[in-house]
């Protein structure tokens, strides 16, 4: 199994009410295809302006979630978020720790 970090948006036409059911549907669609979610590195950033408007939205709901998974079920959590219309959009890549560690004044220049 290896880690990974999945940016999600959705939609900001959900009621503020909602918006945890919708992220506990794309929690289940981790779930259900074997992942682990690490629950101490989930991050909710909230109601965010977007850099450019995306289907028409100009906010979105931003979460991050880090989760234990098979890289073989990668394709089909991707599949299936893409079917999902509360997802505005989803970035799932490989986690890395090391690319979080504060960069040193020296290694900042080249």
């Amino acid at each position: 199994m290896k880690k990974y970090e999945i940016v999600l948006l959705l939609a900001p036409t959900i009621e503020e009410a909602e918006i945890d059911n919708g992220f506990e549907s794309v929690l289940e669609i981790l779930k259900a295809q074997g992942a682990e979610i690490i629950a101490e590195e989930s991050i909710n950033w909230g109601k965010k302006k977007l850099a450019y408007p995306v289907a028409k939205k100009e906010n979105a709901w931003y979460r991050v979630y880090r989760f234990n998974c098979s890289p073989t079920t990668i394709s089909e959590i991707e599949r299936r978020l893409r079917i999902d219309e509360r997802v505005l959009r989803s970035l799932l890549v490989l986690y890395d720790p090391e690319a979080e560690r504060p960069i040193k004044p020296a290694e900042a220049r080249l």
